[in-house]
Order: C-alpha cells, then structure tokens, then sequence
C-alpha cells in the first residue's frame, strides 16, 4: 500500500536496494522515498534493515543492487562526502563526536572545509549557531563531561550545520526526556515547514504518530508498504512490525504479601548534581527513578556502582557497600548496565560469546583450561532464553542491532551468581518493540530471584508497566513516590513536570 504524501519535490529516492552481509540478507528489493517538506518516519524491528537503508542513502553503504538518488540526481558510487555535498544530512544514533575535543570544535568539524568559519571564530560562531538551534550548552565545554540527552541534541545540531535538503534522523529521542523530545520536534516541525525532507526512525511509536506525515514499514529486510500516519493506530502498526498481532503488555508484578526485606539502603548520599538521598530497595523489587533529564538521576546509579565519587552511605544485603571503585561494587553484587551500551557496558569487537563470559570465565575453566563446550552451551542458552538474534555466536557484537546489543549486555547478569542489585539505565534505550518486552521478562525474572533492580527511564509508560514503585528527582532531589493504585503514566508525568517540581522549591 502507497499513500500520497506532500506535494513536494522527491528529495531522497530508493529504489529496488538490496544489501547483504555474507549469509544475512539485510535488505531485499526495497523502495522508499521522500519529499520535500515531509517528515516521512522508518519503522521495524531490530534488525530488520533500517540502519542499512539509512547506511546505504547515505553513502556509507554501498547497496548490492538498486538505485540511490538524492535531489534527483542519481548516486552511482556513494560516499559519506559525496551525499553530504548532495544536501544530505544525518544524526547518528550512536553519535559522530570527538569527546576530548569542545563542542565549538566538533561543530566545526562537522562542516565541509570550504563552509568552515575562520578558526579564530570558532567560539562566537559556535554560540550564534547553538542559540540558533535551541540548544543551551557553552561552546567552550568538553563533549565527553555533556550528558547523553545534550550529545543527542548536538548531533541534530551538527546535521542541520549544512542546511540540508533532507535530513536522516536515526534514533534522535532515545536519550531524551518528555522536554527535549518537545524541543527536538518542535526543531524539526520548523525545517520541515521550510521544505527539508525528513527520514525520521524511532522505536517510541507514539512519537512517530504524532509528528510523521507517511509511515514506511519494513520486517527482516522487506518493505511492508507506505502508509499514511493520520490513519495508522499504534496496534496495527506494531502488528505490520513483527508480523502478527501482538498484545502490548508488562511481564506480571509478584504477587508477595510478605513483610519486604530491604537489600539496598541509602542514607544521605550527595554526589555530583544530586543528594543528600535516603532511598530503600526490597528484595524482589522493581524500583523506577523519574525525572526531567539532568536531575542527577543518571549521577546516582553510577556513584552507587563506584563509577562516579559521592558521600553518605550506601548498604547492600546488610553489609556497608564499597563504591570506592567499580570493581569493588561488582564483587558486593552491584552491576550498573550503563545506558551508554558502546562505551561502557560491551566490548564492540568481541563476539556475542566473548562479551557474556568475560567476567565468568573461571565457571569455564577447570586446572587453568577453558572449557569451550561448556561456555558455548551456556552462551546458547541464553541467547535463547533472551531471543538474542544473531547469526552466530562468534559474530561480533556492534554488527547486532540495537536491542540485541542490549540483551547481550543483560546476559551478565544471568550468569553471574552473587548478583543482588541490578542498575539499569534506559535498558529499552533504541530498542524496538518486541526486543522491549524482552527485556522488561528479564528484568522481572531477575527480580523474582530476590534481585532488587532499579531503572532510571525517560519514558513514563515504561516505568509505570514494569515498576513496582516509582521514586521522581527533581534538582537532584526525590520529591515524590509514586506506588499502589497511583501508579500510572499521567500520575508520573504530572510529578516531573507539575507538583514535583513545586515540592522541590519548597
């Protein structure tokens, strides 16, 4: 099915693509197009070939058979420059920047040498483009100290740097909170208005409804049709997306009357933008932390994991927790699944089988031998237990998608016997649909094992779902729990952005 979009020119053109990638075909005869003016959004499950589709449109990917325009003109030998200079742009889902280095430097890098200011420039040139486009961070600042909502924000920025006449976003929200969601639409609602032609893919499927004009929907490498988004529910989209109807529910809360046995306890804790916090964690439960981005939530769950310094204290299992180093909270059973997958919590050339051992080996091995059987059956195990999908245990693990990346990275958890405290920040972060649910059965499986899992989460509805209780931060602060009968979406996002907000000025 094909749905009329704008009346615009076509300003990105797909046409017959097919891409492999040895035994995996990744995209098999799709086409997909997009006008001026139109926010044109790229739906699917991991997997199922939107990041090859954007590879390919934008040069970094040469396709197997098909053909690429961009403007009209027709690409025969792509190349990341070449589509630049053709008026493309596109905001990496895993970020392009150069963390040591400035944001008025990665900016300026980010330009063509003959768009570039003078060097001397730089820095006001920078600030006049960041007022431009909304986003409040000093161009002086290191990009590796910004938090992962602001480097999302700076690589929409450095697309848009070319005014390009379309724009490919990959995953722009996964990051964000309900305010710098706003602030990004409301950016690209502008440049479409203007004739930019966006390719939008998200996996937060009310956001796709509400600000795309066309839906293109692709399952294991095939297109599913165009779809215009006035007429789409988010049901029968998921349904087009995995193939079958698909009831959107949350793993079943424990039903336990028993007296809770507290497993973590915080009593003044203060450390970088947040604090003093006092905060319990029972056996068995699953504790979510809300909040607008950047008020101290993510600050907590790494000083609890000895990544990031704090004072107060901080017991687990009865025993005084040790977070002078991260190694230290991992052998009193701390483990922090960091919601930057790539840099902290996978080795992204090591095998699928490689990063699940890694801190288990010893269970292999037997007089300093290592049995392979052994770990390879465990590793297969869990790959099916999670639905990890791969096309070989030995693959490497950043060419997985997204959500199975994720998964992988949960694997530790399961093999690891001392485990008492999970800490999961955005653990559905670019993760689709079916991968989410997934993820949310492993996290309640863990939990019904006595581990106390907490999740720091941008979205509401998740946190509401999987939860038992849902603490909210404000300033660095928690100024409100939610649990019980309260325990909803609105209910949340009131306390972010209304009645927690006031609490915190008192």
């Amino acid at each position: 099915m094909s749905t009329p979009g704008p009346d615009g020119p076509i300003v990105l053109s797909l046409r017959g693509v097919s891409k492999a990638f040895g035994a995996v075909q990744a995209l098999r005869d799709v086409s997909f197009d997009c006008r001026a003016g139109e926010i044109h959004a790229l739906v699917g499950e991991n997997g199922s070939g939107k990041s090859t589709l954007l590879g390919i449109a934008s040069g970094f990917l040469a396709p197997d058979e098909g053909i690429l325009e961009i403007g009209g003109r027709r690409r025969r030998r792509g190349s990341p420059a070449e589509a630049r200079r053709s008026g493309l742009g596109i905001a990496y889902q895993t970020y392009s920047h150069v963390l040591d280095l400035s944001v008025a430097e990665n900016l300026y890098l980010a330009l063509p040498r003959n768009l570039r200011p003078a060097f001397g420039r730089m820095q006001s040139w920078a600030a006049t483009k960041l007022d431009a486009f909304g986003l409040d961070v000093s161009p002086a600042v290191v990009v590796g100290t910004l938090s992962l909502a602001q480097r999302q924000l700076l690589e929409v920025v450095k697309a848009l740097l070319i005014e390009p006449r379309v724009l490919l976003l990959d995953e722009p929200t996964t990051a964000l909170g309900p305010d710098e969601v706003a602030q990004l639409h409301a950016l690209v609602l502008e440049r479409s208005r203007a004739g930019v032609g966006v390719v939008y893919v998200s996996h937060r499927l009310p956001e796709v409804l509400g600000i795309a004009d066309r839906i293109t929907v692709l399952r294991d490498g095939v297109g599913q049709g165009t779809y215009g988004a006035a007429g789409m529910s988010e049901d029968s989209l998921v349904a087009l997306m995995i193939g079958r109807p698909l009831t959107l529910a949350f793993p079943e809360r424990d039903a336990d009357d028993r007296p809770a046995e507290i497993l973590l306890h915080v009593a003044g804790l203060s450390g970088d933008r947040f604090g003093p916090i006092d905060l319990a964690v029972a056996k068995g439960e699953i504790l979510g932390i809300a909040g607008a981005e950047g008020n101290g939530q993510t600050q907590l769950l790494r000083a609890l994991a000895g990544v990031e310094p704090k004072t107060g204290t901080a017991s687990c299992n009865g025993h005084r927790l040790d977070t002078r180093s991260p190694l230290a909270a991992l052998r009193a059973g701390v483990v922090l699944l960091s919601g930057d997958r790539a840099r902290e919590s996978l080795f992204p050339v090591l095998s699928v089988r490689a990063n699940t051992t890694i801190q288990v080996l010893g269970r292999f091995g037997r007089l300093g031998l290592l049995s392979r059987r052994h770990e390879r059956r465990t590793v297969d195990d869990l790959a099916r237990r999670l639905r990890i999908r791969m096309a070989s245990r030995e693959q490497p693990v950043q060419s997985l998608s997204g959500g199975n990346q994720q998964k992988v990275s949960l694997t530790r958890p399961f093999l690891r016997g001392d485990v008492r405290v999970i800490l999961a920040e955005e653990p559905t972060q670019g993760v689709d649909v079916g991968a989410r649910f997934d993820i949310y059965e492993a996290l309640r499986a863990k939990a019904s094992e006595g581990v106390a899992v907490v999740v720091k989460s941008s979205d509401p509805i998740e946190l509401a779902g999987l939860c038992d209780r849902v603490v909210v931060m404000s300033r660095g602060r928690i100024v409100d729990e939610i649990q019980g009968g309260d325990l909803g979406e609105r209910r949340i996002v009131e306390a972010i952005v209304g009645s927690g907000v006031a609490r915190a000025r008192a």
